[in-house]
């Protein structure tokens, strides 16, 4: 049986501009990876972890342009960010190393860069 994650599981103790929208839309592009997490039996808990970690590589990569490096006071509002060397972010360097089937990667190395946009940014 399929797990379901939600945008607050992948947002608990994670920071990132993407908006509910976009991270809802990321969840539908891990979803795909459900039949090969269900034909390899990997447990609920493991999967659902592989998910979230997926979901957060895409918010990391498609909309934050990396790693945050450096901030600024809000009157100051500056944001300094590190590169993602080759398409890797912490999230998938993670994932590959605890994704034992290659369900979660392969669904995100096969298919095409998610880039989505949403009117707005996320409040919290």
């Amino acid at each position: 049986m399929a797990v379901t994650i939600t945008t607050t599981q992948v947002l608990d103790g994670f920071s990132t501009g993407a908006s509910t929208a976009d991270l809802t839309a990321y969840i539908a592009v891990i979803d795909q990876a459900d039949v090969c997490l269900d034909a390899n039996s990997v447990p609920d808990a493991i999967a659902s972890q592989l998910k979230i970690l997926g979901v957060r590589h895409l918010a990391a990569t498609g909309t934050d342009g990396g790693q945050v490096t450096q901030e600024r006071s809000i009157s100051g509002a500056s944001r300094s960010y590190a590169t993602v060397a080759g398409g890797m972010s912490r999230y998938y360097r993670t994932l590959k190393a605890i994704d034992t089937y290659g369900c979660v990667t392969a669904t995100l190395t096969n298919s095409p860069t998610v880039q989505l946009r949403s009117v707005g940014r996320r409040t919290t």
